[in-house]
Order: C-alpha cells, then sequence, then structure tokens
C-alpha cells in the first residue's frame, strides 16, 4: 500500500529546504493541498502519472489524495518551499472575501511564473529571502505573512491568465484516459476485467502497463482512492455503513480490513490523528 505522508495538525506548514542527495522518493499522497515553490535543482515531479521537468520559480500544486513523487538528482542542490495547507485555512481567508479556491483548479499542477519585476515573482524573491535568513523573533509570523502574499498573486495570476501552464513531458494516453475514468466512477464497478474492457486491452496487459507508466498497482490505486472518499464522508458525519458503499466498497468487511490495514485502527474510531512530517 503507498503510504501516506505529511501529516498536517495545524491550518498551514511552512517548510524551506535546501539539500543535496539522490534520492527514490516513494510515490505517496497527502490527505491535504501542498503547494511548492521550486528554486534549483535537477528534479523531475510525477503526478499521477505525468512527469514535468522543473525550472527556476516553477509552482508545483498538488491537491490532496493525488499520487506523486519528486526523483531528484543527487550533484545539484535541491531548494524549495513546501506549504502544507488545510482546507480550515483555505475557507479561514474565503469568509474574510479572499477566494484561494482557484490555486487547486489549475489545467496543470505546474504553473511557470515569468522571472520579471512583477507582483508573483517579487513576492517569491521576498519569501525566499525571508526564508534563508536567520531566525528572529519574528520570523515564523514573517514568513507565514509573506507566504499568505505569495498566494494571493498567484490566485490573481490564475484568475487572470498571467501565468503558464507546464505540459507533462511524457504520458501515456491510456493511462491518463483510464485515470480519469477511475476517480470518475469510484462508486461503481472498477474490476479488472471491467476496465481492460473501457482501454480495449487485455487484464494482464492493463495491470502491467499500468505498474509500468504510474509506479504502483492499479489495485491499490483504487483502494486509496476510496479511502480517501471514505475519509471525506466521515468528515459529514455520515453513518460507517453508508460511507463503506458510497465510497465504492461492496462489503463492509472489504472496507473494514482496509480501513483498518492503512489507518491501523477501527473506523468505528474515526477519522485518526495526524502527527508526522514528511519533506519532499
Amino acid at each position: 500500500m503507498y503510504e501516506k505522508t505529511g501529516y498536517l495538525t495545524e491550518p498551514l506548514k511552512l517548510f524551506y529546504v535546501s539539500d543535496k542527495r539522490d534520492w527514490a522518493c516513494p510515490v505517496h499522497y497527502h490527505e491535504f493541498d501542498k503547494v511548492m515553490l521550486f528554486f534549483q535543482g535537477d528534479v523531475t515531479y510525477e503526478i499521477e502519472g505525468k512527469s514535468y521537468r522543473l525550472q527556476p520559480y516553477d509552482i508545483v500544486v498538488v491537491p490532496a489524495g493525488q499520487m506523486h513523487r519528486p526523483v531528484v538528482g543527487g550533484t545539484h542542490t535541491y531548494e524549495r518551499i513546501i506549504a502544507y495547507i488545510s482546507p480550515a485555512y483555505i475557507e479561514s481567508y474565503r469568509q474574510r472575501g479572499c477566494d484561494l479556491s482557484a490555486l487547486f483548479q489549475t489545467a496543470s499542477p505546474i504553473l511557470r511564473q515569468p522571472q520579471e519585476a512583477g507582483s508573483l515573482y517579487g513576492a517569491s524573491c521576498r519569501l525566499r529571502q525571508v526564508c534563508c535568513a536567520e531566525a528572529c523573533a519574528h520570523h515564523a509570523v514573517l514568513k507565514e505573512t509573506l507566504f499568505l502574499e505569495f498566494l494571493i498573486y498567484l490566485a490573481q495570476s490564475i484568475q487572470e491568465r498571467h501565468i503558464g501552464y507546464v505540459k507533462t513531458g511524457r504520458q501515456n494516453e491510456k493511462i491518463q484516459r483510464l485515470l480519469t475514468y477511475i476517480n470518475e466512477h469510484l462508486r461503481g464497478e472498477l474490476s479488472v476485467p471491467v476496465l481492460a474492457e473501457q482501454l480495449c486491452i487485455s487484464p494482464d496487459y492493463l495491470m502491467h502497463l499500468f505498474k509500468e507508466e504510474t509506479g504502483y498497482s492499479l489495485g491499490q490505486y483504487i483502494t486509496i482512492k476510496r479511502l480517501l472518499l471514505a475519509r471525506s464522508l466521515m468528515q459529514q458525519d455520515r453513518p460507517l455503513t453508508e460511507v463503506c458503499y458510497d465510497s465504492g466498497f461492496k462489503q463492509y468487511s472489504t472496507f473494514y480490513r482496509a480501513w483498518k490495514k492503512y489507518y491501523g485502527a477501527s473506523p468505528a474510531k474515526g477519522i485518526p490523528p495526524q502527527t508526522r512530517l514528511f519533506l519532499e
């Protein structure tokens, strides 16, 4: 089962990381949104089966539940700012008239800003400068304030179409069609024969192709996506039997085993606390 990482216990977590390592990061997902501002390094980002080569000042936006990983070359310094963002953070500003929801509704998860004088680039540079500086009494507050400024200018750039969307460097059309179909039919029948029929290929070839193109197995991918849907339904205080069937599990025992295997406790105990952080 793929690892859920980057657990969050507060509305916003900000990290500045600069390191050098040859890193085979595992495929994983988060149960909250993530924004990364990339500065330098030899990095290709893989998100939901698509690969993107990063350039300085690219912005990586990964909505909750999306499978992803960075592929990092170890001969260059990998410098970035990582933000873990809870729904409560976005909602708190929406209620104050600052709608940041456009951040997670983009045509591509990789946004390329022009490196020229302007609000977004200026905010990116100021944020980097403060993150690199030695900590002072007001360092954390200053970082969070500048990050909010960065998010506001980013949302404006998206809405006004003043930012570029990076196209994938590699993708398999059949797998992309399959991922879209799975995510649109989580409550329905997603057996291997049914999915293979959708693509007009054999079940054996489908499983091989999916693993080869995405790095994870078809069955595990579907289970994780259904557990994420179940978690969302549980947050609405829905009865567990309703949660089970509305998230695509045919039997409660199957849902129970999957939930307990992944979260380490019965679903009757509710959504487990989130305590561990993982930096990419």
